[in-house]
């Protein structure tokens, strides 16, 4: 395998582009100019499309494979620089737990990027890799209640299971749709993971200060429990409370991808630049006071804890 010294640096482009993959999509507009996907759902499912990040044979890290009708050049600007944003030792310890998530805002039109990673096949050399699985997911679901970052996760993860060397080509992701009801929403996970004064202290940051970034420490949180939060605080603020969806990620991400991200869950602190702010989890006041012209969003966030 030619490797790469950083997988999260490796290029995306048309050049590294598989045999078979599609070199043209065919987006649709909703009178904005922006590329959107159509959705397609099926009965009580929807297809949503997505691609493969990781090692390939004798190639190294670049693009696996491509859902049928994504044209992934629309996309990866998003991602360029931090594809596998994760620390050396955690990529070459075979050993070390990787599974983590990012969000980042797609286009003006509501789509959102969600990656999965965690790790992937093992190389030829028998040498452990990274993996990033990403899906496009339409904003307009996930308002709806009907779909779930959570249950998009999962769709994914039946995915690799079922196909864990897939090269080139490959189908449209299949999630199930659900009645709102169903999901049983965020706020048990906010209130188990976040105090009310954490997130008030969190929404003042966000909306006072556009290119402030925080670090939300967990202390000794699971990977499972941080990517729950990251999950929470989106359908809590973004979804709900409807603040502008920011680019997140649930782990400590490594120093030169940090400000990548306006958002990111840690169990310990992290080396940063000073654009970055430690928010404890647990805290019992606020540390910051709130925003008078944000008094819906406190609102909302306040009505999430009960």
């Amino acid at each position: 395998m030619s490797s790469s010294p950083n997988p999260s640096l490796s290029p995306l482009s048309a050049a590294d582009t598989l045999p078979g993959l599609p070199s043209q999509a065919r987006p649709v507009s909703l009178g904005t100019g922006v590329p959107v996907l159509p959705l397609r759902e099926e009965g009580d499912a929807i297809t949503l499309e997505h691609w493969i990040y990781g090692v390939s044979p004798d190639r190294g890290y670049g693009t696996r494979a491509v859902s049928s009708g994504l044209n992934p050049q629309l996309y990866i600007r998003h991602l360029a620089g931090h594809f596998t944003p994760v620390r050396v030792e955690k990529t070459t310890g075979g050993s070390t737990v990787i599974d983590a998530r990012m969000v980042h805002p797609a286009n003006a039109a509501g789509e959102v990027i969600l990656s999965i990673l965690g790790r992937g096949s093992a190389d030829e050399y028998n040498r452990p890799t990274i993996q990033n699985h990403t899906v496009i997911v339409p904003q307009s679901l996930l308002r709806s209640g009907r779909l779930t970052l959570a249950a998009v996760e999962r769709a994914t993860f039946d995915y690799d299971r079922g196909h864990p060397t897939i090269l080139g080509n490959m189908d449209p992701l299949t999630v199930r749709l659900q009645a709102p009801a169903e999901n049983g929403g965020a706020v048990p996970t906010i209130r188990r993971l976040m105090t009310k004064a954490s997130m008030d202290t969190l929404v003042t940051r966000l909306m006072g200060d556009p290119h402030g970034r925080t670090l939300v420490l967990c202390r000794g949180a699971t990977n499972e429990a941080r990517n729950d939060l990251l999950y929470a605080i989106i359908e809590v603020l973004c979804l709900d409370a409807e603040v502008p969806l920011f680019a997140c990620i649930s782990d400590a991400p490594t120093l030169s991808a940090m400000n990548h991200f306006r958002l990111a869950i840690a169990s310990r602190g992290v080396r940063a630049d000073a654009s970055w702010m430690l928010l404890d989890s647990s805290l019992e006041k606020p540390a910051l006071p709130t925003l008078r012209s944000k008094a819906l969003v406190y609102a909302r966030v306040a009505a999430a804890y009960g």
